[in-house]
Order: C-alpha cells, then structure tokens, then sequence
C-alpha cells in the first residue's frame, strides 16, 4: 500500500498526543513531519512535548518550532491550565528528549518544502490554530498548488467553547482561518458540535491499557485525566482531534456537507464564529467540507484498533 504523506500541525494538548498516537497506528498514512503552533499551551511547551512524545515512542520523525502568536500580533493566546494542565499533557510528564533534537527549519519553511518535495500528494492535519498555515500560504504563493488537502478540527457549524459562537482554535486565530478559507486548499472541517459526541469512559480507558503499550498506556493516562480534572466542566474525556484524523483517513464515520464558510475576524461578541452557509444563501464557492454528523461506535471503534496497531509497530 502507497502510504499518503502528512503534517501534523498541532497544539499538543491531551487530545492532540492521543491524535499523533492513532496516526502512527494509521496504515495509510506516514508521517513526515510534526509542526507546533501555541494553542492549548504557548509553543515552547508545544514543541517540547512533541518531540518528547516522538522520543518516546521511538520514532524518528522530524519536529519543528512554528508560529508563538497569531497573525494579528496580539500576543500568545493558549488555553487555560485546568483544561490541558500547564504543560499541556494533564498529569503527564514524559522525560525530556535527548536522542532527538528539532528539526532547525520553522514550521512555514518546513511544511512548504514537504509540499514541493511531494508535488501534490502532501496533505496536512492541523489539530490547533491555523497560524504556521497561513504564513506558509503568505510566504509561498505557489503553496497552495503543493497540497491535496488540509483537515482542521476547529469551529462549529453551531455553538462556541469560547465565546458564545466561537470555538477555540480558530478564535486563537481567525485571521489565520481567513486567509485559509479563502485559499485554493480543499479543506475538511471537523468542529465542535461534532467533536463534542466522542466522549470516552472508564471503560474505553480500561481497553486502552490492556494492550500492554506504552502508546495504549499513554493514551490511557491521558484519558484518565481528561476524565477527572479539577475543573468538573471539563471532566468529560472528548476526542476532538482524533475525530479530524478519522476524517482523513476514516471518513465513513461522518457525514458531510460542501458549503461556504467564512470567520468572524471583527465581531465584538463573535470574534471567531465560524459562518457556515448551510443553506447556501450567499450563493458563494463552496471551500469547505464539514462534518455533520457522526457514527460513534464506529469512530470508537476505529480509535481504539489504531492505537493498538500503533503499539504493534515497536
């Protein structure tokens, strides 16, 4: 099987970790390269965590630093402590890397170059804000020519988590989403109203670490404290950025529908907001497929046998 090449540009981030865990597990896919962008925690701990995270589970794929503010320039945004911990993993602490190092090129440089190298076949999965994309898409104009497509969990066709229509990688940045959308990349929106139905439970933790990995572990340990944070809003263990890797590579667990999609850049009260024209009454291009709907027990099913094939290939 012709492995497809892919990025992942991410804020890692619990969900993010098991995300990365489940691509190596993804026959289809090989993964060429691991991009950070402060999100859920400032990039510094971003990039840090990635390349620990790829140490321990000794493989060798390069991890590059990315964009620390968005790219209106007002200063790193991450989310707060109680929702991934302060360093980004809840109560995990993997050992500081010391058989790798990052990769010396920034994000932009690095994705651009994978795009040429690939001629076409690359496609990205961002996890977090969208910022290391858009300043590829500014630096190169011929970018967008390079990549077949580009999967993103972020907004919502209806609702916010940070504002009251806003979801929050893409009120991190959506000046940034902007300049995507409007772009000639495919784009596939996996957002929150969906994301929000993958809850996992003691249960599925239990699964986890009976494969005896330390990927199933890992993902396990993640789980737990998603499952019992200090804050019991947040308690739920949902899989928002595993639900846009199923879309790249799993996608029958969803349902889709093309349409226009714009961000609020301005909005005193919508900044963010993801407008999705569902019913197409701005008669405008289609530049976005979004997620509507989801098969659960499949998608559950798909994440679990994923992490367990990524542990088969120690």
């Amino acid at each position: 099987m012709k492995k497809r090449p892919f990025i992942i540009d991410c804020d890692t981030g619990t969900d993010d970790a098991i995300a990365i865990i489940a691509a190596l597990g993804c026959e289809e896919m090989e993964v060429i390269g691991i991009t950070s962008c402060s999100g859920n925690v400032p990039e510094q701990t971003v990039a840090r965590n990635n390349l620990n995270l790829i140490e321990y589970l000794e493989r060798d794929i390069p991890v590059c630093h990315g964009a620390w503010m968005p790219l209106s320039g007002s200063g790193s945004m991450h989310a707060e402590d109680h929702i991934h911990g302060s360093q980004g993993l809840g109560s995990v602490v993997l050992n500081d890397a010391v058989s790798h190092s990052f990769d010396p090129r920034i994000a932009s440089q690095f994705i651009y170059e994978k795009a040429v190298q690939y001629q076409g076949e690359l496609e990205l999965l961002v996890t977090g804000p969208m910022t290391n994309i858009a300043i590829t898409i500014l630096e190169h104009p011929d970018f967008c020519d390079y990549v077949k497509h580009l999967y993103f969990m972020g907004g919502s066709a209806i609702g916010g988590n940070v504002n009251t229509s806003a979801e929050f990688n893409i009120w991190v940045d959506p000046e940034a989403v902007h300049t995507v959308l409007f772009s000639s990349v495919a784009c596939t929106m996996v957002g929150l109203d969906v994301t929000n139905l993958t809850v996992m439970t003691e249960k599925e933790e239990e699964i986890l670490r009976s494969f005896g990995t330390k990927e199933g572990t890992l993902a396990a340990d993640l789980m737990h404290y998603m499952m019992h944070r200090e804050n019991p809003e947040f308690y739920l263990a949902r899989m928002h950025d595993p639900l846009a890797l199923a879309s790249a590579v799993f996608p029958q667990c969803m349902k889709y529908q093309d349409c226009f999609i714009d961000t609020e850049t301005r909005g005193t009260y919508t900044r963010g907001h993801t407008a999705a024209d569902l019913r197409n009454k701005l008669q405008k291009e289609v530049n976005v497929s979004i997620a509507m709907e989801l098969d659960f027990p499949m998608f559950r099913n798909w994440l679990l046998e994923r992490i367990q094939k990524a542990g088969e290939t120690d």
